[in-house]
Parts: structure tokens; sequence; C-alpha cells
């Protein structure tokens, strides 16, 4: 079995030019203080900005450290990532990363070696496209970019330079440097050895099928639900605001504040569905209707951040009875009862289950990695074999029924399962070694003049 594994380290030059890529809150210069008046009551000159390195002529400011400082912290909450090291001590290694991103670039132009022009304005676009994307609008990125400082012409020269920085480091990377990079056999083998205990483990495996059979109100209840539901859509669709909407239709708890939830992070919602429409939305956005086990819900997101994402809602509860969860009982027990006597599950799935995972494929929802699962669904197939089924059981979403089609027991990779990660493993061990040593000659070969 042939699976994916991500083996490769990030060089920490390679990791220069990284740093720059998405948006960040631009940081200003640390300005010094104002030098008293003079005799004459003028002002001193205030000092905004200095000089820190000089490389080979191109000068590093304070104001380039402290941008790319924030975007270094940036980056790593948004992707959820603990940051040990202090500030002072994030700024002094990003220094060092900006004077061998100079480096590279010297010798890259020393080297005659061109970039060209039209890819880099396509990345710029590209990238303030996918900004567009996350904020909702270009109205809303320009607002945030004014926020920060900057306008959108700011932003576009500051990515066009950060873009052409990175293709010299790419271009002198892979004229240079990379020919001088051979991996054997033996090496490749020898790295698989040393690492097997990181290596991760194949999981024990499920192949699935399934029969959901909700427990919903009855029709009356519906109709009645569908008909707030219609007259909340209808007055959003005529530009009502969401808050106004979500005072007016909702019939949950935070109707009076506007629909307002509040903050919430990836894994605080009750329901994985909802929790998924609230981070597919962009800033300022308005989703479809939701189906949660709770009720119908209609979303608007009103802040993305670091810190998570602040939404509101317009939510109708469907309340259920003891008789509801009888009705779907015998439902469900009646397709369990046809299976048992013969009719296949594929059949019995397409008529009966609602699953929109499943249900159109006769219920077939492919191999799940046991552990994957939620620990009520594990245990009902925990001592399941291949073809064996389990009697209903009632869940927030409804009562399933499932099929084991196939198990899957795990194990360890085999070399010939990950060889050619893990040549790409010993290669960007061996690409990092010979560039530290190539940054290092440049330091002899280019003036690095450092102020104090």
């Amino acid at each position: 079995m042939r699976h994916p594994i991500r083996l490769l380290r990030s060089g920490r030059f390679l990791a220069v030019a990284a740093l720059c890529l998405a948006f960040a809150a631009g940081a200003s210069a640390q300005d010094a203080a104002p030098a008293p008046a003079d005799s004459a009551g003028a002002p001193a000159p205030e000092l905004v900005d200095r000089i820190l390195v000089i490389v080979d002529e191109e000068a590093i400011l304070q104001s380039d450290l402290e941008r790319e400082v924030s975007i270094y912290f940036l980056e790593a909450r948004n992707a959820g990532q603990e940051i040990e090291q202090s500030r002072s001590e994030v700024r002094d290694e990003v220094l060092q990363r900006l004077i061998e991103s100079k480096l590279i670039i010297a010798a890259a132009r020393q080297a005659e070696i061109n970039i060209e022009d039209e890819a880099i304005a396509q990345g710029v676009e590209e990238n303030i496209s996918q900004l567009v994307r996350y904020y909702g609008s270009l109205q809303r990125l320009e607002t945030e970019l004014g926020r920060n400082g900057m306008t959108l012409s700011d932003y576009r020269a500051r990515s066009t330079a950060q873009l052409r920085d990175q293709q010299y480091m790419r271009a002198v990377v892979n004229r240079f440097i990379r020919p001088r990079i051979e991996v054997r056999e033996d090496e490749v083998q020898t790295y698989y050895a040393a690492n097997r205990d990181r290596i991760p483990v194949v999981p024990d495996s499920l192949v699935l099928a399934d029969i959901l059979v909700p427990v919903q109100p009855d029709d009356a209840v519906q109709r009645e639900v569908q008909r707030m539901l219609g007259a909340a859509l209808q007055d959003l669709g005529d530009g009502m605001e969401f808050a106004d909407a979500a005072r007016k239709h909702s019939q949950g708890p935070n109707a009076a504040r506007g629909g307002l939830v509040g903050r919430v992070r990836e894994g605080d919602l009750f329901s994985p569905g909802l929790e998924r429409a609230v981070f597919e939305l962009g800033l300022g956005e308005t989703s479809q209707p939701v189906v949660s086990e709770r009720g119908i819900h209609i979303l608007h997101v009103d802040e993305v951040g670091e810190s998570g994402r602040v939404f509101s809602q317009i939510f109708f509860p469907i309340d259920v009875t003891a008789e509801d969860i009888e009705r779907a009982r015998a439902a469900a027990d009646d397709a369990h009862r046809r299976i048992l006597q013969g009719e296949p599950f594929a059949r019995v799935a397409l008529e009966v289950s609602v699953d929109p995972n499943s249900a159109d494929r006769g219920g077939d929802l492919g191999t799940f990695a046991l552990d994957a699962l939620t620990p009520e669904i594990r245990e009902q197939l925990a001592e399941l074999g291949a073809g064996d089924m389990t009697e209903p059981f009632l869940t927030p979403g409804g009562f399933y029924i499932f099929l084991v089609k196939e198990r899957l027991e795990g194990g360890q990779f085999g070399y010939e399962d990950i060889k050619e990660q893990l040549r790409r493993a010993v290669e960007s061990e061996k690409l990092e070694a010979e560039l530290t040593a190539y940054v290092a000659g440049l330091r002899e070969q280019f003036v690095v003049d450092v102020k104090n």
C-alpha cells in the first residue's frame, strides 16, 4: 500500500522568501525620541528610519526588519504555531535571513541572472486575488490595508519586490547549488534505517457503507420552519442588514443581539458541518441555510483574525418529540430487517438513506482510519469483521446502520512505499548543508556592513 508521507525539511535559507508571501500588518519603524528644541525654538529633525546593514550597496532598513518580524509572528499565529523564542530572538534570526537573502541576490546579479517581469506581475496579481477572496471584496482588502498604513499600490510594490527576490534565490540555488547534489541509493537506505521510529504508522482502516434515517418533526412543524426560513431569506435578499434580520426572525437566544454568537476557533462548535460552513465563509459573507442536529442556521461572518472568527446567525430550532424518535427508529429497523432478509444494502440505502455523503452511491462512504472515527461510531464497529453490519443506533444526526465492507490492517510503511519521499528528504538535507557553505563564501565575496 502506498501512502503519502511528508519527510522533507525546509532549509532555513529557502524559508526567507516564504516569510514575505502572506499579507500581514506592517510594523512601523522604531522612532527615535525627538531632540529638544534649539535656542531659536525650532524642533530638531525626527528620525523615522535608519539603516541596519548594507549588503553589496543594498540597505536593510529598521522598517524592513520590523515589518518582516510582524509577518513572522502573524503567519505563525494564522498557522496555529506556537513561537517559543522571544521577539528579540526572532528579530536576530530574521535579520540574518534578510542578510542571507541580499547576499544570494547579489550573487544572482553578478552572474547576470535575469528574472522575467511578466511572471512576477502575474504572481503579484494572484496574491492580491487570494487576499480579495479571503477578505470578501477588494474594498474590504483596501480597508484592511489602510488600517495597517498601506495602500493597494504600496502592497503591490512590496509584493513585487518580494517575489522578485524569491525568483533570484531560486535561480541561484538551481544554477550553483543543486548541481552539486547527488543522492545515492545507500544514503536513502541509511536515512530510512535511522528514521524508522519517526515514520508514521499506517492505521487500521475500514471500508464502510452506511444508511442514515433522520429524526424529523411532523409535517406541520416542518412547514412552519420552512415558512420562517423563507421570510428571513426574503428580507436578506431585499437588502436588510443581517443584524436587523436576525432581530426580526431568529428564534435563537442571541436574536436580541442581532444574532451575534461571538468568537470561535476551529474545534469549538458542536457540529462539524456548522463549523466547516463558518470557516469557509469570507469576511462579511452570509451562508445558505445550514442544517445541524439542532435546527437550521443562516450564518454571517463579522470578523476574521488569527484568534478565530466572530459570527452571527439566524437560527430556527427544530424540536423533536419522543414520537418523532420512535417513528425514525421504526423506519431504521425496517431498513435493517430488509437487509437481513436478503435485499442488497445498496438498494435499501438508495431508497432510505439521507446521508448526503453516500446516499446516491448506495451508501458507499469510502475508507476511514479507525482512529479517525468518532468514539461512538468506533465503539459500534470495533468488533465487526468484513461483511458485518451494525444494529440501528441513535446519534445526534439520526439513526445509523453501518456495513463493514472491508477491514484493512495497518502497519509500518515499507522502504519501497516511501522511497521517493526519503530520497527528497536526503536531498533536502544535503541542499541545506551546501547552501550554508555557499552563503558563508558569499560573506567573504561581498561587503556586509553592519551599522551600530
